[in-house]
């Protein structure tokens, strides 16, 4: 017990010495600890919005001809059934008075969008489901090259284009965001180990005494490792309260004023994230204290 006191009051006393070193320490950790947070919240969200695109990657929408007599869609609907790639049970025929209806409906508060048309503009058409989103190209080639009767469809729309455009932008984000994370990290060791060095060099006379009667090296080097470690805890703890405050006062309301892009964070993360970003801290905070009394004191 007196070794626990001895150890934390020296720990206490170094870090008082090296205020600013110590500050300086701390917020490091705690930037390089929250672009974390930040990084794997964002990470989370875009993932969960795309999962959810992604549902509708399958989905493709063939446009008819109004030209198009009922012999022809029938035509086109056994054809687009019998596509191995697609879901038959998930082929479904829209008419147009069906389609205005929904378009109406989705747009009741903006009714200037519909309420002077004289006739409906909108196209009879097919909504069809493919059993694996990979195979939405394959399909659209198909219903484009080979579909009967193809000059009665006007028009094949599928949204595989746009949620590959985005996930690309998501892989760059993430990418930047793990560069920066190790690089501030880096940061982090190196300057938590430059407040220990400054510590070892201000008690280095009585780090030479307490050699001199007899103190084992890790009575020495425990203080140390102890500031290191403290700093490294100190900083999480302040990241952990800054990503809290970021998703309730920022990300919490990003996803319910932008519900259209169907954000979310999942429930479980931020039980699983925080005490990583403890963990991380004090890890960050012993690396530096071990590179430090590895390098500086010779004991």
């Amino acid at each position: 017990m007196n070794k626990i006191t001895y150890f934390a009051s020296e720990t206490w006393a170094s870090l008082r010495k090296n205020l600013i070193l110590a500050v300086a320490a701390i917020a490091v950790v705690a930037v390089s600890l929250g672009i974390l947070a930040l990084v794997v919240m964002g990470w989370n969200m875009f993932s969960n919005m795309i999962k959810s695109a992604e549902r509708k990657v399958g989905e493709i929408d063939v446009y008819l001809s109004d030209l198009t007599m009922e012999e022809e869609r029938q035509a086109i609907e056994a054809y687009l059934v019998s596509i191995p790639e697609v879901d038959p049970l998930q082929v479904t025929y829209k008419d147009k008075e069906t389609a205005l209806q929904e378009f109406k409906e989705r747009f009741k508060d903006q009714p200037e969008l519909w309420e002077y048309l004289t006739e409906n503009p909108l196209p009879n058409s097919y909504e069809l489901s493919t059993k694996d989103p990979k195979d939405v190209g394959v399909v659209v080639g198909e219903i484009s090259n080979n579909a009967p009767y193809r000059e009665r469809i006007e028009d094949i729309k599928s949204a595989s284009g746009a949620i590959e455009k985005l996930e690309n932008i998501f892989d760059k984000f993430r990418q930047i965001g793990i560069i920066g994370v190790i690089a501030l990290a880096i940061i982090s060791i190196l300057l938590v180990s430059v407040t220990i060095q400054v510590a070892i060099f201000a008690r280095r006379r009585e780090i030479g005494i307490m050699k001199l009667v007899g103190a084992t090296n890790w009575f020495i080097r425990w203080p140390f490792l102890l500031e290191g470690v403290f700093e490294g805890l100190l900083g999480s703890i302040v990241a952990i309260l800054v990503s809290w405050a970021v998703k309730v006062w920022i990300l919490d309301k990003l996803i319910d004023n932008l519900q259209f892009l169907r954000l979310s964070l999942s429930s479980s993360l931020l039980w699983v994230l925080f005490p990583c970003m403890i963990v991380g801290g004090i890890i960050i905070g012993a690396l530096g204290s071990a590179y430090a009394l590895g390098r500086f004191l010779e004991v």
